[in-house]
């Protein structure tokens, strides 16, 4: 098919190829956008996507398959196809008009430009994707294009490609079906010298299918591409790190595993380690982030900012919840600034909240494509100026008057490094059972302190001093998430600060029903036995260790946090770093209410 306008486009240099498998209503709405001829590879659909096809659109090729063959489709039309370049869409995108000219110009001044990936508009809305500042923010420097920088990775729906470049490499093939099926292709074209470019001024619209498979399925299904193309193509150290990470990501991670064992023979078959300058580009990926922000305005001006107080909320696929907790926060009569991390989530998070909160300066968005867990936290750290620190969760939320209260704590009480608050759970504002323990606190500390001293602190429930965070480094990346204040609590008190509980300093809890309690048993366990051998001395080590086993309930849970936390064991002895005597006091106090806690009892 040769879309509106395509009369000035002769002779055709591109062909768009479109992989599709029972959307017949998307193809039929979006076909007609495109500019230039097109080849449509149906993945052996049931709902009469190729009749409607032919006869809504007699110019566009239409490629019958007998079985789905997911991304392998795309290969198949861009074999058919009989022009230099090729742009892959899928049948609910279209390339913007005028796009695939420019991105022909490029290919052409260029080359050994193999693909250049555009920037995403999605929605009715066209609100500009996330991936398109993580695209733009690559640290591989600039491409030869100049219009953007070089990438090792890109989104299919919204890539160019050089037909004999992507067709040299094998194209997408039959062991990584979908999604993240782009990885392998771009380790291999950038293996054989090709360049890969971000071309920010090109834009792929995009309106995602009310059919697309569920998040949590997608997310599996990456974790399993991710563990294929690795054998394929990466060190097998680097195997062994992706199959452990899916090993500790609870269920999905457990089914990933799983479903990815079938193909591992053809994997290994197909097993080719890209070169040397492939592994140094990919090292120097870090997570890239998006920042979103409006600064913020003057001190004491209309509408001004808390001074000196932020707050640092991190959330993961709970949207519903991380709105309603940013809409608490915003109403605060402190007027707090409050930076929130999205840690990668697949729902759709990141985008409501930048659409929200989109200009005000009391927001400030951070969207990880990573979940980093209690590290996004020292993400948001990155954009904290002020002199105190309130840490939130997504589904919690201070009470009114509540900063003021630690802010007056902090700022009378110079070695004071962390104020925890008193939790009532919602809805009904019942009382925590772990507010009796902080209350009644067995830690001793200094008589000037505000209120019980404390061993430990909870983050969704305290106020820092930013001073202190900084001191410390933050959290531990290596904990991720579960029983991760123990440590960074024993490092604070090990480096002169005090932490206490002020019992008028109100927070709120409404536990989300989106967790998996089971993974975060697993974590929670092997992070305390991690902590345990990190800092406790060796007869302590092994009396705390008995007492967390024996109150652990004998299940699958609990062997898989001692199994992780085993597995752990050479770091841990490598960074063992025994507490000085005045800070094991404040442990050796602790255990005695441990042990009988109902509120830190490893169970789910």
């Amino acid at each position: 098919m040769t879309g509106p306008g395509a009369a000035s486009r002769k002779p055709e240099r591109t062909t768009v190829v479109v992989a599709t498998r029972n959307r017949r209503e998307e193809l039929l709405a979006y076909l007609g956008h495109h500019e230039a001829p097109v080849i449509v590879v149906d993945n052996a659909s049931t709902d009469g996507s190729p009749e409607a096809i032919e006869a809504a659109f007699p110019s566009v090729r239409v490629v019958r398959l007998s079985r789905n063959h997911g991304a392998e489709a795309r290969s198949v039309g861009a074999r058919l196809a009989e022009t230099e370049f090729v742009a892959f869409a899928d049948d609910d995108s279209w390339w913007s008009p005028g796009a695939l000219r420019r991105g022909e110009e490029h290919f052409a001044d260029h080359p050994r430009l193999g693909l250049l990936a555009a920037s995403i508009a999605v929605g009715p809305d066209e609100v500009p994707d996330p991936i398109n500042a993580v695209l733009a923010d690559s640290p591989l420097g600039p491409a030869s294009t100049g219009s953007g920088p070089r990438l090792l990775g890109f989104v299919a729906c919204a890539a160019m490609v050089r037909r004999s470049a992507f067709l040299q490499v094998g194209g997408f093939d039959p062991v990584v079906r979908f999604p993240g099926e782009e990885e392998r292709v771009a380790l291999d074209l950038a293996a054989a010298g090709w360049e890969l470019a971000h071309a920010p001024e090109l834009w792929v619209h995009h309106h995602p299918s009310s059919l697309r498979e569920p998040n949590e399925t997608r997310q599996r299904e990456l974790l399993r591409s991710r563990l294929l193309t690795t054998v394929m193509r990466r060190p097998w150290a680097s195997v062994g790190h992706e199959a452990r990470t899916a090993a500790t990501a609870g269920s999905r991670g457990r089914r990933a595993l799983a479903s990815a064992l079938p193909r591992i023979p053809a994997a290994v078959r197909r097993r080719q380690p890209v070169p040397a300058s492939v592994e140094a580009d990919l090292a120097r990926l870090r997570p890239q982030v998006m920042v979103s922000a409006t600064p913020a305005p003057p001190p004491g001006g209309p509408g001004a900012l808390h001074a000196r107080l932020s707050v640092v909320m991190i959330t993961y696929n709970r949207r519903a919840e991380a709105l309603q907790s940013l809409e608490r926060l915003t109403s605060l009569p402190e007027r707090p600034r409050v930076v929130v991390v999205d840690n990668g989530s697949s729902d759709g998070t990141a985008p409501a909240i930048q659409e929200r909160y989109s200009g005000d300066p009391q927001v400030v968005l951070v969207a990880s494509p990573d979940n980093l867990g209690a590290v996004g936290r020292n993400l948001a750290m990155e954009q904290v100026t002020t002199e105190f620190v309130a840490f939130c969760d997504d589904d919690t939320w201070w009470e009114p008057g509540a900063l003021d209260l630690a802010v007056a704590a902090l700022s009378a009480h110079p070695l004071l490094g962390v104020v925890t608050g008193r939790i009532l759970v919602e809805p009904g504002g019942r009382e925590d059972p772990i507010n009796a323990e902080l209350l009644h606190s067995p830690v001793s500390g200094p008589e000037w302190l505000p209120g019980p001293a404390l061993g430990s602190f909870l983050a969704g429930a305290s106020v820092m001093r930013t001073a202190a965070f900084r001191d410390v480094g933050g959290f531990s990346p290596r904990l991720w998430l579960g029983g991760e204040e123990e440590l960074m609590a024993a490092d604070l008190a090990t480096a002169g600060w005090e932490l206490c509980h002020l019992p008028d300093m109100l927070v709120h809890h409404q536990a989300s029903t989106v967790r998996d309690p089971h993974l975060r048993r697993r974590h929670g366990l092997r992070n305390t036995l991690w902590f345990i051998w990190l800092r406790r001395p060796v007869g302590a080590a092994v009396r705390r260790t008995r007492d967390v086993l024996s109150t652990a309930p004998r299940d699958r849970t609990t062997a898989a946090g001692i199994t992780d936390a085993l597995a752990g064991a050479g770091w841990v002895l490598r960074e063992r770093r025994v507490l000085p005597p005045r800070v094991e006091e404040r442990f050796l106090a602790l255990e005695d209410s441990q042990r009988r806690s109902k509120a830190r009892q490893y169970v789910s």
